[in-house]
């Protein structure tokens, strides 16, 4: 879905998304009820909590600098390949509300892959039909809908 401004190669070298300090647990992925059945299908069977409607990973409990990696991670990369969640194929844009309760796409700056990136050239990619992608999948699974972080960059 990102191919044209994140290079796998880039992806893969970082991996920054999937892996969870205590203060970004937050950022863990929502998971509809046909990707959950996807992991399964795949044999594997991590420990779950609800999300809203859907369910995420349970994290345990995080101390320092401890990190919870998500269980879908391989050395290879993403075990899911292209049917990883919705929110993993977007990262590092996230569907937010603003204070005022508005849907917002933002970005991580904090991604090495973004940082080459000016907001204008990140609208333009998104103008090109994955905005239209990410508001829909939005209103149809507000789950995925995070709240407000002001350390990401409000994209469109």
């Amino acid at each position: 879905m990102l191919k044209k401004i994140l290079s796998p190669k880039t992806c893969a070298a970082c991996r920054l998304c999937c892996g969870f300090d205590r203060t970004d647990l937050w950022e863990l992925p929502v998971l509809p009820a046909e990707t959950v059945a996807e992991i399964h299908r795949l044999g594997k069977q991590p420990a779950l909590v609800p999300a809203g409607t859907e369910q995420t990973f349970a994290a345990p409990h995080l101390e320092g600098e401890a990190l919870f990696v998500c269980p879908m991670l391989c050395e290879t990369g993403c075990t899911m390949g292209a049917d990883k969640p919705f929110d993993c194929r977007i990262w590092p844009f996230r569907m937010m509300r603003d204070p005022e309760g508005a849907l917002r796409i933002t970005v991580a700056s904090y991604c090495p892959g973004m940082q080459k990136y000016t907001d204008a050239q990140l609208r333009d990619f998104l103008a090109d039909g994955l905005a239209a992608q990410i508001l829909a999948y939005a209103e149809a699974h507000p789950a995925h809908v995070k709240a407000w972080a002001s350390e990401y960059r409000v994209i469109w």
